[in-house]
């Protein structure tokens, strides 16, 4: 069942470039290649892919996104329920990130998902509304609260790659049949 993480290795790696240039616009201009250097991680990993992206990411992305990514890992290697996996992701990030959702981060898309129901389609679905929504925020946590007009007008590179990584495993999900 590991196969989902070499898929999502693939799409990232298709939008590595957009996120990088999102990052830039609000932060260090490196969101893309630190997901897809912890996505390959996971994809290579002989235990445990949420640990592998963890280390390989590194920083505060890596550790947050750790929780998304283990949440996918319990959904697909223990069968426990999407939205339940995702509430306790966005716990686990508000709780350590001391973020909430409308502060222009990953949460604005992740919590929509974790409220949209146990369906990967519909958690996508809700990830890409949360994700449109951080357009016209201003941020309120990160660097992106201290660049210029605090990123409004921009997507949240955090947010995007929660939708992309939901559409990835929807699309995956019905891929299986």
């Amino acid at each position: 069942m590991k196969a989902f993480w070499p898929f999502l290795v693939n799409r990232f790696e298709g939008i590595e470039p957009e996120l990088n240039r999102l990052d830039a616009a609000t932060g260090d201009g490196d969101h893309g290649t630190t997901m897809l250097k912890g996505l390959r991680a996971a994809a290579d990993a002989q235990a445990s892919p949420a640990k592998a992206f963890r280390r390989a990411s590194g920083g505060a992305g890596g550790t947050l996104f750790g929780f998304v990514v283990r949440a996918l890992q319990n959904v697909i290697e223990n069968g426990a329920t999407l939205d339940m996996e995702l509430g306790k992701a966005a716990e686990q990030i508000i709780q350590i990130g001391k973020a909430q959702p409308g502060d222009k981060t990953l949460l604005d898309a992740l919590v929509p998902a974790s409220e949209a129901g146990p369906s990967p389609a519909a958690a996508a679905e809700a990830a890409k509304t949360g994700l449109e929504s951080t357009r016209a925020m201003a941020a309120r946590s990160g660097r992106a609260k201290y660049v210029e007009g605090s990123g409004i007008g921009h997507l949240d590179a955090g947010a995007m790659s929660v939708a992309e990584i939901l559409i990835a495993f929807a699309n995956w999900k019905e891929s299986c049949g």
